[in-house]
């Protein structure tokens, strides 16, 4: 019986072959990887991973992250509607989004399409991008509400009037600001008045409207800040896209101090509180956007 001699060395020597055959295949995969020099299109420039512009050579940027220039401007499909690309902020994983509509329709700037927190799934790969992980909000972003009531509301500030010829659809319609973004929201189904049904609903910016009004009832607030918090447009983030690359799939954070990605153990059911962020319940009837 022969024996096969030990050999301290034959560990090492295992760890450098397999180092240098995933270098070859990483020059090899690198060599016939087509070139992706960074698009532009409007006022958007420098696009590139995870994002691509349509007509970008492929391999370039993933699907479902192409982006459409039309008349010199930048759009993005969520949820199978067609929003305006603001801004894309690369060392936050952020992208700042406007409904067309809200651009569009000059008249009355209604959103076309609703959008709410249901919308997304904070534990699936499914979703291109999330509200969840954005600088701008702790948790929720603020949310504008359009209501058709079939009597003027006169008895609740948050109802703001949507004047103007063209918003006229046989009724009173009212715009309402939702500027909380934790639980409990400040506008629930107990708010919603008798004879008024839902219009539309969508994110909005109220963060970024230059005035500086963060929290709740700080001021009444007039449709043209409502108008400028929904053309200013929201954030939302692919930061689970580098979670799911670099963490495998765990709980990742991004280090607004080092702007490291941070990689943790927590579990979306079992988190601890101390180093996962603090989970809301609510009993209150939460209208479902």
């Amino acid at each position: 019986m022969s024996v096969l001699p030990s050999c301290g060395c034959c560990g090492q020597a295992v760890v450098v072959s397999v180092a240098i055959i995933l270098a070859l295949l990483h020059h090899c995969s690198a060599k016939h990887r087509p070139s992706c020099p960074s698009s532009s299109c409007g006022d958007i420039r420098d696009i590139k991973y995870p994002f691509r512009l349509k007509g970008d050579p492929g391999g370039c940027g993933l699907p479902r992250y192409e982006l459409d220039c039309v008349n010199n401007v930048t759009m993005f499909t969520l949820f199978s509607g067609k929003y305006y690309v603001k801004d894309i902020n690369y060392k936050r994983y952020e992208i700042r989004l406007t409904d067309a509509g809200v651009v569009e329709d000059t008249t009355c700037s209604f959103p076309r399409y609703f959008l709410s927190r249901q919308n997304f799934s904070i534990i699936s790969d499914d979703d291109p991008l999330t509200y969840w992980y954005t600088e701008e909000y702790a948790h929720h972003p603020p949310k504008v509400v359009f209501l058709n009531c079939s009597d003027r509301v006169s008895d609740d500030p948050r109802y703001v009037e949507v004047r103007g010829g063209g918003c006229d659809s046989g009724g009173h319609i009212y715009a309402v600001m939702d500027r909380s973004e934790v639980f409990p929201p400040e506008f629930t189904l107990m708010d919603v008045k008798a004879g008024c049904r839902l219009k539309v609903a969508t994110f909005a910016n109220w963060t970024h409207d230059g005035n500086g009004f963060h929290t709740k009832h700080e001021r009444k607030v007039s449709y043209a800040d409502i108008l400028r918090s929904l053309e200013d447009g929201f954030w939302l983030s692919w930061l689970q896209l580098v979670c799911r690359d670099r963490c495998q799939g765990l709980y990742c954070n991004l280090n607004r101090t080092t702007q490291q990605i941070e990689c943790g153990g927590c579990q979306i059911f079992n988190q601890d509180t101390d180093n996962c962020g603090q989970i809301y319940s609510s009993t209150s009837l939460i209208l479902p956007f």
